[in-house]
């Protein structure tokens, strides 16, 4: 049996995954699990320049703030309405005030949770969201919840309560 190391793995899912978004995910991912790092990937990049999947890493690669690690759809949805709107400064699933937080703005004190039906349908889960953010809006960061089916179906309003937010924590 033939095996390739994690940066080649990630180089030969380029080809085979078709949304820009989840082939980010795994990029962040394999970073974030140490598996793969930029130098590796542009290395990858490098040494195959006519393998079918090296533009998509090049591109991937090549994003401002670099590849960013989600876990779902509907982050990978507030991503893409993120840049697509040019709205900077954020981190993904980042531990920077305790708890791991979907997208956070360090300087602000500032996170957005994106909540989908499929990971917070239980009461365990559901008991725990509501404390994480809890302990964190007594700690002084503020956290705002937006669901995947808002994102879709209300972009204007995420975006009007998003940028409002922004100001009002950037003053």
């Amino acid at each position: 049996m033939r095996v390739t190391s994690p940066p080649r793995t990630v180089l030969d899912c380029a080809a085979l995954i078709h949304d820009d978004y989840e082939y980010e995910a795994l990029v962040g991912e394999m970073k974030y699990r140490g598996l793969a790092d930029e130098t590796e990937l542009e290395d990858q990049v490098k040494r195959n320049p006519r393998k079918r999947g090296t533009p998509r890493l090049r591109r991937v690669l090549a994003l401002p703030g670099g590849p960013r690690r989600t876990r779902s759809d509907g982050e990978r949805a507030f991503l893409r309405l993120l840049r697509e709107e040019n709205i900077n400064g954020y981190e993904t699933n980042s531990k920077a005030f305790g708890p791991e937080l979907d997208f956070v703005w360090r300087d602000l004190n500032f996170a957005v949770e994106v909540d989908g039906w499929d990971g917070h349908s239980g009461r365990v889960a559901f008991e725990r969201d509501r404390l994480k953010i809890a302990e964190l809006q007594a700690g002084g960061v503020e956290v705002m919840p937006v669901t995947g089916r808002q994102i879709g179906d209300d972009r204007r309003g995420v975006l009007r309560r998003l940028r409002a937010t922004l100001a009002l924590r950037a003053t």
